[in-house]
């Protein structure tokens, strides 16, 4: 953090979301555990998850409603943690699709529930652990749905909100499938089809549907929303692509997942692809190899820079920069918007965790 103005604003947020979940919890913890005693478990063991977050999306849709003269406080705090819930859910079905066993530095929700069910001497613990956990995410996306619903916006901007939500967030799960699926094949993959792959899994709902939501909740018009969700589109592309490099080359105390695992599930990233270009399929073997050791990442790192790959990307990321300042100056926001949104880029090209 450096102790910006936009840090604070972030901040201030975060609590603002936290104080508003934790009041959802607790109103809801009676309902589940009166299903059965895993209805009490979940409570426990998914509020810590959920409000450990840095809570950067519902932020997000703080920082667009009051940088746009909103009115709707209550109802864009509860955007924003319903924005959080969905991006929980998330985060623990991926955690399962690319069996991670790290998330925040602790174990993965599907971790802790098969750890669990080995004490409760239960089968397939794993299986188990899995199962559980799918439902747990299924879980906070239907309380996300229970939070919009009780926006207290007139009818008509509580549909543009919901729509709008359903609308992005729908989108990733058929990106979701991508990454898997090419993860799993040996098949070459085009530059234009990893950068649909960053909009659609990450990019959009990182950014656009957040900043969109705050300002739809603001009152402002349709010129500026999709301005923003432009806008957003880069920033969220520049979030994904430094995110690569700190999966590549940070290290677990930083990140809070295990170094490489994007190698190890195949990840068809942007490293994967001038990798290939550079040396050819057999050079970019290690990417799909199932928990690569501490070695086979430092050589596949020194490779890399080797190739300058990693100044190629550097390239792609000024790229993509620049066309996003140039949206920021151009677009009709006030200047308080675009001082966050400049504010904005920059930490993400700084970013390291």
């Amino acid at each position: 953090m450096t102790g910006s103005t936009l840090d604070r604003d972030f901040e201030k947020s975060r609590k603002r979301i936290a104080r508003c979940l934790s009041r959802y919890f607790d109103g809801r913890a009676a309902g589940l555990a009166a299903v059965n005693a895993w209805g009490a478990d979940f409570t426990r063991r998914i509020r810590p998850f959920v409000l450990g977050g840095k809570m950067i999306r519902g932020g997000l849709i703080l920082i667009a409603h009051d940088r746009l003269g909103g009115k709707a406080g209550p109802d864009a705090v509860k955007a924003a943690a319903a924005m959080e819930l969905f991006h929980s859910a998330f985060l623990i079905h991926d955690d399962i699709m690319d069996d991670d066993p790290l998330r925040r530095g602790k174990p993965s929700i599907h971790v802790q529930y098969a750890a669990q069910a080995r004490r409760k001497g239960v089968n397939d613990a794993p299986g188990f652990g899995r199962a559980a956990a799918l439902c747990a995410g299924d879980v906070l996306i239907f309380m996300g749905l229970e939070i919009l619903a009780s926006l207290a916006a007139p009818a008509t901007d509580k549909a543009r909100v919901l729509s709008l939500f359903g609308r992005e967030l729908a989108h990733v799960g058929p990106a979701q499938v991508q990454d898997v699926y090419s993860g799993r094949i040996r098949r070459p993959v085009s530059r234009a089809g990893i950068y649909r792959l960053y909009a659609f899994k990450t990019a959009r709902y990182t950014y656009s549907l957040p900043l969109a939501a705050g300002a739809l909740l603001a009152g402002a018009g349709q010129s500026a929303i999709r301005g923003l969700e432009d806008i957003g589109l880069d920033l969220g592309l520049v979030f994904q692509i430094k995110d690569d490099e700190i999966g590549m080359f940070g290290s677990p105390s930083t990140t809070g997942k295990p170094v490489g695992s994007d190698v190890g599930e195949g990840k068809k990233t942007l490293y994967y692809f001038y990798l290939s270009r550079a040396r050819g399929p057999r050079a970019a073997a290690l990417f799909g190899k199932r928990r690569p050791a501490a070695g086979d990442i430092s050589r596949l790192n020194a490779l890399l820079r080797t190739e300058k790959i990693p100044e190629r990307i550097e390239a792609d990321v000024r790229r993509i920069a620049g066309r996003c300042a140039r949206r920021i100056r151009e677009a009709s926001l006030p200047p308080s918007m675009k001082t966050a949104l400049s504010e904005l880029l920059a930490s993400s090209l700084k970013r390291k965790a």
